[in-house]
């Protein structure tokens, strides 16, 4: 009911995205600013060539400012949620709309991700094809009359199968969809559901475009075999993945806050991201280039070709030099600030391809001046492994979703023999990160989460005791006190009702609404037992928190009297309905 017909659109919706992305960046990249990027999935040294015309190149500005001018105006006359990565709107949905995504949102976002990405804006294709299959899932549960809960299920369910076709790692999209809500913790439901949805849009997907993995995996690592005496390297990697990945996610929310402050039109928003962005690719196109203009050119749409073209050796002369260590590095951080300034703009793209790209040319360095340092442990076939570990570690340390990206760019790259290194890496990285990471509506765990809010209620209502709760709601106090005494003793301890008994004598309840309407000059010496009122409902102290609640709304109550059965009959005080919904805080 879920998982197939999710599976079936978002299989197809990932395969038309991906063809708009290839035919917008053809006409506004190639065609009109004459740019020829290498592309993915081939070692091939014909499909790892880039090059770029002058002036013909001076066109990206206006091409990247007119992008984010579309982008503003399809979110602000349209849907404001195709603004931004995607991923956000899809947790937020998750947690605080019980799973609801407009209809219109999932195509609005194709297009507009296919219009940032196509004019050169640097992001990646994981955050719109998450709300896609996400938008569509929703849409699927209103249409079969699904659930709340089965409404998130199948949301989460398309979010997981639309990375998982995209990306062709089915197996990493339905981890990664089970993961990315928390910060430190799973939604085990989605898992079943997700996995049958990821399998058959793979399915789909790739017998549109083709079987094979988004990386063309390197010839050195047909052979590659583990050593332990590299860990303390991988280990490095992640620190410095974990690193950097901070000043990327301090980076983007800032410049994402900056922009939200502004009071301009939301339609000049992206546009003038956009423009900043391109001023910062014709500052690195000019100053840096070398091995034709990589740094900059790098950092334009999804990037991902520079990555195979890293992977397989071909940038710049063989060898390690101070100036290829040099261009990746900038390459690096010329793309964080063009993709924070991109889509922390409010223009339509992912971060987890800018992810790729950087943790890519992070390892590269680490790996290069491994071999640099230590030529006989770490030889040049072994560098393309730190430049996937690098993918790995770097998006895992901020995504907070390790488990999920650690599978799914494994299936990336068809590569398993580096998985004990990456795994050591990874969760270095996930450390260092602590509580920076780049999803801000992810929440730590599903207890807080509202879309378990009212489960997690139940469960503590039926294993609590009504007796535990009396004890806290019931200050008891002598039917001879003052009403004021009684006031300052409910205020004190922010109770609603007071039990009135002495000598093991139960005399009632008062209420502090009746406590207040005594007038303020007769309240000292008033008794309380005056405003006393009885309380006819009785409720044994074993009795469950969500029984009680049950008998209080079946008799109407909002108030009751709890009877100990532990020993001599005796009340140990009167319970609220509000202290049963929401028990007091135990004192820190």
């Amino acid at each position: 009911m879920i998982a197939l017909p999710i599976g079936i659109v978002a299989g197809l919706g990932a395969a038309v995205f991906y063809e708009l992305i290839v035919a917008s960046s053809n006409f506004f990249l190639g065609t009109l600013a004459g740019l020829s990027l290498p592309t993915e999935g081939s070692i091939s040294p014909a499909q790892l060539v880039w090059s770029s015309e002058f002036p013909r190149v001076l066109l990206l500005p206006a091409l990247m400012a007119f992008g984010g001018l579309a982008v503003g105006a399809i979110a602000w006359s349209l849907a404001p949620e195709v603004e931004g990565h995607g991923t956000d709107a899809a947790i937020q949905a998750f947690h605080s709309r019980a799973g609801r995504v407009r209809l219109r949102v999932p195509v609005l976002k194709t297009i507009a991700s296919a219009i940032t990405l196509g004019t050169g804006g640097s992001g990646g294709r994981e955050g719109p094809v998450a709300q896609i299959g996400g938008g569509f899932g929703s849409a699927w549960a209103d249409l079969v009359g699904l659930g709340d809960r089965d409404r998130r299920v199948a949301l989460a369910t398309g979010l997981g199968a639309g990375i998982g076709a995209i990306f062709r790692a089915p197996l990493g999209g339905a981890v990664y969809a089970a993961e990315i809500f928390y910060i430190g913790d799973f939604e085990p439901e989605v898992f079943v559901p997700g996995i049958i949805a990821s399998v058959i849009a793979y399915s789909i997907y790739s017998s549109i475009l083709g079987f094979h993995s988004i990386f063309a995996t390197p010839l050195s690592l047909v052979n590659y075999s583990f050593n332990p005496a590299r860990l303390p390297l991988y280990a490095l990697l992640g620190v410095i993945c974990g690193g950097v990945g901070i000043f990327f996610t301090v980076t983007y929310h800032r410049t994402e806050h900056w922009f939200g402050s502004r009071s301009w039109h939301p339609v000049l928003k992206p546009a003038v991201g956009a423009a900043i962005a391109a001023g910062i690719f014709l500052g690195a196109y000019f100053l840096l280039p070398t091995y034709g203009h990589f740094a900059a050119l790098s950092s334009l749409s999804v990037g991902y070709g520079f990555v195979q073209a890293v992977l397989a050796g071909v940038v710049g002369p063989p060898g390690v030099t101070a100036t290829l260590l040099i261009v990746l590095l900038a390459a690096v951080f010329v793309r964080m600030a063009m993709t924070s300034l991109v889509v922390g703009s409010g223009g339509s793209a992912g971060l987890f391809g800018t992810s790729v790209v950087v943790g890519a040319f992070l390892g590269t360095v680490v790996g290069e001046i491994s071999h640099s340092l230590l030529p006989g442990l770490v030889p040049p076939a072994v560098v393309p492994v730190f430049s996937i570990v690098g993918m790995m570690s770097f998006f895992g340390g901020i995504s907070k979703a390790p488990l999920g990206v650690l599978i799914m760019v494994t299936e990336m790259v068809s590569s398993y023999t580096v998985l004990p290194a990456a795994m050591l890496s990874i969760f270095v990285a996930y450390v260092v990160t602590g509580r920076y990471h780049i999803y801000e509506e992810q929440l730590p765990s599903r207890i807080e989460s509202p879309a378990h809010r009212d489960e997690y209620r139940r469960y503590f209502l039926s294993e609590t005791r009504l007796g535990e709760v009396a004890q806290h709601d019931s200050e008891p106090v002598s039917p001879s006190a003052s009403v004021e005494t009684a006031l300052e003793l409910a205020i004190q301890h922010g109770r609603s009702v007071l039990s009135i008994e002495a000598d093991g004598e139960w005399w009632g309840g008062a209420r502090l609404t009746d406590l207040l309407s005594v007038p303020m000059d007769a309240r000292p010496t008033t008794p309380v037992v005056e405003v006393a009122r009885p309380v006819p409902l009785l409720l044994s102290s074993d009795l469950s928190a969500e029984e009680a609640l049950a008998r209080m709304d079946a008799t109407g109550e909002t108030a009751a009297a709890v009877l100990a059965v532990d020993g001599p009959s005796r009340i140990l005080g009167i319970v609220s309905r509000r202290a049963i919904r929401e028990p007091p805080a135990e004192p820190v």
